[in-house]
């Protein structure tokens, strides 16, 4: 059996930070992901999926056309809106997974005589590495295979390359010098994904596919943190960073797609 993932950060749910709808990010990602077609598709910052204190209801399953879907919502320093979100083409058994910050969407898919367990998730920045593996943890320990993990993990892969200079420089057109160094300090050790490598999961993105994903719009100081990643037993068709017109407006990061054999 084949079936195509797409994971994507839709960026506050296609609102402005004031809370405002804009739908031409919205059409645009609508765009996108009618070109590909995806069996699963995993959103982080779906903000707005469900009841919040701002009366902005975004109903990702009728957005997206999926007859099966499941949103986690949590409370912030920011507000009430955030939350991820995970749709499916096939039945899906669902729950809101809580994480000591943030939460996780698992999802139990049923694959024709397999069960597929998957979860989406979305670390905080301004967490460490080390407090994002314990807040990971619960999920590793508690999967069941096949399985895949996927979201924005707010950190990079150890075998990532970057100019760290060029990356604090863009950082500091969102953050203070300090946060921004503290940030890339943080990221250069990369103790997330070395842990989770660990854990009998692989990255889905080989050397040759791998691209920046985040931010679309400060090109020069984008990095990869959108991931999937896989147990042993699922193979990897293909994978690909979607980049096109669309995706360039509809979010700051672009969305991933793997495509795998059961």
């Amino acid at each position: 059996m084949i079936f195509t993932l797409m994971s994507y950060n839709v960026e506050r749910g296609f609102h402005s930070s004031d809370h405002v709808l804009e739908k031409h990010r919205l059409g645009a990602a609508q765009h996108a992901v009618k070109q590909v077609r995806p069996d699963i598709l995993a959103l982080t910052e779906a903000c707005y999926g469900g009841p919040n204190s701002y009366n902005i209801k975004m109903d990702y399953r009728q957005l997206f056309q999926f007859p099966y879907g499941q949103f986690a919502g949590y409370k912030s320093k920011r507000g009430d809106e955030g939350g991820n979100c995970l749709l499916s083409q096939f039945p899906m058994q669902a729950e809101t997974f809580y994480l000591a910050y943030k939460v996780a969407v698992r999802g139990r898919i049923r694959l024709e005589d397999k069960t597929l367990t998957l979860d989406v998730v979305h670390p905080s920045y301004s967490v460490s590495d080390n407090e994002k593996i314990s807040t990971l943890r619960p999920l590793l320990s508690s999967r069941g295979d096949p399985y895949l993990m996927t979201g924005d993990f707010n950190t990079v892969h150890p075998e990532d390359i970057y100019d760290w200079d060029e990356i604090i420089k863009g950082l500091r057109q969102s953050f203070s010098p300090e946060k921004a160094s503290w940030i890339v300090e943080n990221w250069r050790k990369a103790e997330l994904v070395s842990w989770l490598l660990e854990q009998n999961v692989e990255d889905t993105f080989p050397p040759k596919s791998r691209q920046p994903t985040c931010p679309t719009r400060k090109k020069e100081s984008a990095v990869r943190m959108d991931f999937c990643f896989k147990s042993p037993d699922l193979k990897v068709l293909d994978a690909y960073v979607l980049k096109n017109d669309d995706t360039e407006i509809a979010s700051d990061h672009y969305p991933i797609v793997v495509k795998f054999g059961i």
